[in-house]
């Protein structure tokens, strides 16, 4: 498996250079083909209730991701240039996640990244993740390189653990250590080694670890601290949340990875 149609999540923001420098690297790595996709919606919008809203407030909101996708492309034509044939560009007024979803559905590869509020609107990537369909990388503000030389796997039994390990096996495959993580009673320890075995049959090696869940703390949390403490750059993981009861049981990894800025990751559904 490798990445061939990528898409980069070019939504107005502040590390908008560098999330598309960073696609640009990846795409470049797998040969792969880039799209970058630009939909400007405000956070806080008269469009939404533009029968009520004034027109002066419409006309604002209108004026303002205007400028906002114009600097957006701006963006693009200094990582890319000109007529390039390295990446297309898709862009317009909407909001972002329900189309970012859609080109999900035909790409191999959703990157987008963790800046700040913005003024525009910003999808959510574990959202993304588990709505859109297909794999998303969400760069952290860490180190965002893209490079990604050690991975952690935090490893659950369940199938979405098992379709992120997949997804992300043409990142593992570059990664110089991959280290399988557990955390917790959830997880038998005798399967991570079976997990270990199953990565060495698609030429990644990795090492396995099983680590206490510490009280009071979300099965994040605790992924998030090893994750540290091996000095890694890439968590993957599943995106987990189909439900309320499914969200008690799960919900903390998803949101607990999305609520913390640094470190890069891959989740799938």
């Amino acid at each position: 498996m490798t990445y061939r149609d990528i898409i980069v999540d070019a939504t107005p923001r502040s590390d908008l250079v560098q999330t598309l420098e960073h696609a640009r690297d990846l795409a470049a790595r797998f040969d792969a083909r880039l799209t970058a996709v630009c939909f400007a919606w405000p956070r806080t919008s008269a469009l939404r209730t533009a029968v009520t809203s004034s027109p002066l407030s419409v006309l604002e909101d209108t004026r303002r991701m205007d400028a906002a996708l114009a600097s957006a492309h701006d963006a693009f034509l200094r990582v890319f240039g000109a007529g390039s044939k390295a990446a297309a560009w898709l862009s317009g007024m909407a909001e972002p996640a329900p189309l970012l979803g859609h080109h999900l559905l035909t790409a191999d590869l959703l990157v987008t990244s963790s800046p700040p509020p913005t003024d525009c609107l910003l999808a959510a990537p574990g959202e993304l993740a588990i709505h859109g369909g297909g794999p998303v990388l969400r760069l952290g503000q860490a180190d965002a390189s893209g490079g990604f030389s050690n991975a952690v796997i935090g490893w659950k039994d369940a199938p979405q653990a098992r379709r992120a390990l997949h997804d992300a096996l043409p990142l593992l495959k570059r990664a110089q250590t991959v280290t399988v993580v557990g955390v917790g009673d959830e997880v038998d320890p005798d399967r991570l080694g079976n997990v270990a075995a199953h990565l060495k049959r698609h030429a990644v090696t990795a090492a396995v670890r099983h680590v206490p869940a510490t009280s009071g703390a979300t099965g994040a949390q605790d992924l998030l601290a090893e994750a540290r403490r091996l000095h890694a750059d890439l968590i993957v993981t599943g995106a987990f949340g189909r439900g309320t009861l499914a969200q008690r049981l799960w919900g903390g990894m998803t949101s607990g990875l999305q609520n913390d800025p640094d470190l890069s990751w891959l989740m799938s559904h």
